[in-house]
């Protein structure tokens, strides 16, 4: 199986961090510390980069020569929070399997329901058309956490079409999520009908894409849905207390 690595979004584009002492690394922790509360409290459209600099006692210039951009700076906050909950989140289903994809997949957007304004600071980051390429790679691949690595065990065991390209496929799979999501946040999709589009379109992409035994379990998916209208149900994920990310 691919371990496929996420590189982590830089700080800034033009200047590595080349070194990291302890006052630069407690900075940064403030600054993307901060960074998620004023984001958690207004949103990204009301978001204050003099706010920001406020609370986490920086100057504007600071804050722009280790962070380049607001997209930027909310984008890492964003993924940071992002990799600290599945860090410790534990699933019990097979993550390489068809119900281990949703399984992932729904567990994630409906903490969307609890974090409103970070999903919609995504989405408008996301479809940004000014969004620096990195930005929107890093805010992409969050969709992405485990499909990729699926993907080509399902190549390896023969079950996707030969003319299927994973990136191809596992990039569209994260535009339809984010779409679907987008939907959501501009109040297109009540919260009843949510998950069940995001997981209907997920398993419609699927079984177009899969065969064997992988195209058989999708379609039980979505012929269930279809018969209950109600969105697949998985054994609760447990919590480990990992230490989170800095």
């Amino acid at each position: 199986m691919t371990n496929a690595r996420h590189a982590a979004l830089a700080g800034h584009p033009d200047k590595p961090l080349l070194y990291s002492s302890p006052s630069i690394l407690d900075r940064r922790r403030r600054i993307l510390k901060e960074a998620r509360k004023i984001i958690a409290e207004v949103g990204f459209e009301n978001f204050s980069v003099r706010e920001l600099c406020v609370r986490a006692g920086i100057a504007h210039r600071t804050l722009y020569n280790a962070f380049h951009s607001k997209d930027r700076v909310i984008a890492i906050a964003i993924r940071q929070a992002f990799d600290d909950f599945n860090g410790h989140v534990r699933h019990r289903t097979d993550q390489d399997t068809v119900a281990g994809v949703l399984d992932r997949t729904i567990a994630i957007n409906r903490r969307n329901f609890g974090v409103r304004n970070y999903t919609k600071a995504v989405c408008a980051i996301y479809f940004g058309p000014n969004t620096p390429r990195d930005v929107w790679q890093t805010l992409q691949h969050m969709s992405l956490v485990r499909i990729r690595e699926w993907l080509d065990v399902l190549r390896s065991k023969d079950q996707l079409q030969d003319w299927v390209s994973i990136d191809h496929l596992a990039d569209t799979m994260a535009n339809v999520q984010y779409s679907t999501i987008n939907d959501w946040c501009l109040g297109r999709l009540g919260d009843e009908e949510y998950l069940q589009r995001l997981t209907e379109n997920m398993l419609l992409l699927i079984i177009g894409a899969v065969k064997g035994e992988a195209r058989t379990e999708a379609e039980t998916f979505l012929f269930e849905m279809q018969r209950t209208g109600a969105v697949p149900a998985f054994p609760p994920a447990t919590w480990a207390a990992t230490k989170a990310a800095a």
